[in-house]
């Protein structure tokens, strides 16, 4: 059975947070309704006091190299889910709570952590998903005219890969992809930045080949799911993610990311748990392969 049919046949298994990322990514990606009724019947609340309130950052991956950063910007990990739900629901349901969130954060205090985000070259590199997305959602829904992928592509294409962690690189470009796409629901063929999301990809091609035997494979799925997006193929590396994906899948109703963790009973190991990993699998098309 493919991983999408398991998700499928099990969704009501799945906690609420998890359904409601299964069920976006499949619509954003696929174009699919399947999940129309229930998006339709389960809008997330429009208050916004208990995201900014939740700061448990402990789960994230890479939490020893993240932790100082998220403890040099205060509340960043609650800042980001905001904006998230924010541009959530304005997008898919048409609501707009931009001035809830102004009220409970101001314009001046988010536009200050964006630009000291913006000059912090060692917590975009280390942070990359909750710092390129509070940069780019807070473009994206209080905008000051600025390209900030176009920013974050330039400046990311002067590091040199070799001097960082190879995960958090790879991070650091498909998240930047990631925000263009806007979250999945854009093909970026024609996109203006289209040839500087290439050069990102081509870039994390080159540390995918030279470290598959220890990056995230949650990172390495992902940089699929951005070729995909963007129109561009990387063959060697597209069969090696493969090959290890179908070893962890092998035996397995879904993909179980051994290297994350290979703990018998790993809450990784749950439908719940493994749910992140086989969005990016099933939306790779390895699933289906």
């Amino acid at each position: 059975m493919s991983a999408k049919n398991y998700y499928y046949e099990h969704f009501s298994e799945l906690t609420p947070e998890k359904q409601f990322h299964f069920a976006t990514r499949m619509k954003n990606y696929f174009k699919t309704h399947d999940f129309g009724d229930f998006l339709a019947n389960n809008k997330p609340s429009s208050d916004l006091s208990p995201i900014f309130q939740n700061n448990d950052y402990s789960r994230v991956n890479n939490y020893q190299a993240r932790r100082p950063f998220f403890e040099k910007y205060a509340g960043l990990y609650g800042i980001e889910a905001a904006l998230f739900r924010v541009h959530h629901l304005l997008k898919e349901y048409d609501t707009d709570i931009r001035d809830h969130f102004t009220s409970l954060y101001s314009l001046d205090r988010l536009y200050s952590i964006t630009d000291e985000l913006l000059s912090d070259g060692a917590a975009i590199e280390t942070l990359s998903t909750w710092a390129i997305n509070t940069i780019y959602l807070t473009e994206e829904l209080f905008p000051r005219s600025r390209n900030v992928v176009k920013e974050l592509s330039e400046w990311t294409l002067m590091r040199d890969p070799d001097e960082l962690d190879p995960t958090l690189f790879v991070y650091l470009c498909t998240h930047i992809v990631l925000c263009e796409s806007q979250f999945y629901t854009k093909n970026l063929n024609n996109s203006n930045n289209t040839v500087l999301l290439k050069k990102l990809l081509e870039e994390s091609a080159g540390v995918i080949e030279k470290h598959i035997d220890t990056i995230s494979l949650d990172a390495a799925v992902e940089f699929l799911v951005c070729c995909n997006m963007v129109g561009v193929q990387f063959p060697r590396q597209r069969d090696a993610i493969k090959a290890i994906c179908d070893e962890y899948k092998k035996d397995n109703d879904y993909l179980i990311n051994y290297r994350r963790d290979k703990t018998p009973g790993s809450y990784f190991h749950t439908l719940n748990g493994a749910e992140h990993i086989n969005v990016l699998y099933i939306m790779s098309g390895l699933d289906s392969e």
